[in-house]
């Protein structure tokens, strides 16, 4: 039976989330300034002029979170105008800080957390830069003591800390929203047909719970909770190493994506012991960078998933170029879905993949087989 798979939520979507993140500290901005008495004539021009950038990120944020996916260093453009904002808004003593520090949302959101470091790191080296190209240095700042060192503290921390939390709570908010929207399921109790003995008259009565079902002793074969333990402590040291082994750098950067999946499933079946076949159908194709690193990524996950989850004996990972697309398939002979979805919490990477695959007008199906096992099915168009 195969899982009931949800289409993505097209508000945590990542262009949504980009311009919906602007709005919101635009808005908590304003609040802030009106709730000081603050809101003098330079800072009303600033937010008007703002208000027509949201405006503008609103109607283009879909093509520019495409563009940028190709070109990461446009974020940098993004960033300056953060940073034109502080500047022009009174330097120091500007609170646009905050709605400054939107133009790391998008960085977060493609690179993970450490995009979002990155790009605070940027956006601290530009502001500083700016800062003293306008005549007001740290240096000079702090000894007349026009800026206290608290102020300081705060401009070179909060956009790297911010861009750090980014990702983390866009992914508990997705897993969130994702857990509402999937109704638990009930396994499915079947009927105990084994014949049952009559226990004998004089036989003692072993006690019953709240049901009417009898209590049974734990059984002989079941191993103990310590053992237990130890069997979940060796299994995440096992996926630890697999996740450096599936990650570490290919020996060229720019190598093609058939030969990148050979490559991780080779790393895999030497790592695991689980047999993976390669077949790659059709003539391959040009395949964009972005693209490229979505279908590798996939691929990476869904093998450690593999590991962790299937109990698999096999593995097949199928490579298909058409006429306007490029479709991958990795299936595996395991113990399929446990409650026939992958819409809970704890599979949070493939659930974001589907996101990504959106993003690049793609799509991500999982579902079981008849014969048992779990298929993990990309497609994504062809220039």
């Amino acid at each position: 039976m195969s899982g009931t798979r949800l289409p993505p939520n097209p508000w945590l979507a990542d262009h949504v989330i980009f311009f919906t993140s602007r709005w919101m500290l635009w808005g908590a901005t304003l609040l802030w300034l009106l709730v000081q008495g603050a809101l003098n004539a330079t800072y009303s021009w600033v937010l008007l002029a703002a208000l027509g950038v949201n405006a503008l990120a609103v109607a283009l944020a879909q093509p520019y979170v495409r563009i940028v996916r190709r070109n990461p260093a446009i974020l940098t453009i993004d960033i300056v105008y953060g940073v034109a904002l502080i500047l022009l808004s009174g330097g120091w003593d500007s609170p646009f800080l905050l709605y400054a520090c939107s133009s790391l949302v998008l960085p977060a959101l493609l690179y993970g957390w450490r995009g979002g470091v990155m790009g605070g790191l940027t956006f601290v080296t530009i502001n500083l830069s700016g800062l003293w190209a306008t005549g007001a240095p740290p240096a000079d700042q702090l000894l007349t003591g026009a800026v206290s060192g608290a102020t300081l503290a705060l401009i070179m921390i909060m956009p790297p800390l911010f861009g750090g939390l980014v990702a983390p709570l866009i992914e508990l908010l997705r897993d969130y929203v994702e857990h509402r929207r999937t109704p638990p399921r009930r396994p499915q109790e079947r009927p105990d047909t084994r014949p049952r003995r009559a226990a004998p008259p004089d036989a003692p009565l072993l006690p019953r719970d709240s049901v009417g079902n009898r209590s049974l002793s734990r059984d002989a074969s079941e191993p103990s909770p310590v053992i237990q333990a130890t069997r979940i402590r060796t299994a995440e040291h096992g996926a630890d190493e697999l996740r450096r082994l599936l990650f570490a750098p290919f020996s060229t950067a720019d190598v093609e994506l058939g030969a990148a999946i050979d490559v991780l499933a080779s790393r895999f079946n030497q790592h695991t012991g689980i047999s993976v076949r390669v077949t790659q159908m059709g003539r391959a194709r040009q395949v964009r960078y972005a693209q490229r690193q979505l279908l590798v990524r996939l691929t990476q996950e869904a093998l450690l998933n593999v590991q962790q989850h299937a109990h698999a004996s096999s593995v097949t990972v199928t490579l298909r170029y058409d006429a306007s697309s490029v479709v991958l398939l990795i299936q595996d002979d395991g113990i399929g879905l446990l409650d026939g979805t992958y819409e809970r919490p704890g599979w949070r990477t493939l659930r974001t993949m589907q996101y990504r695959l959106a993003e690049h007008d793609g799509r991500l199906d999982v579902f079981e087989l008849d014969g048992g096992g779990v298929t993990v099915r990309a497609s994504l168009p062809l220039d």
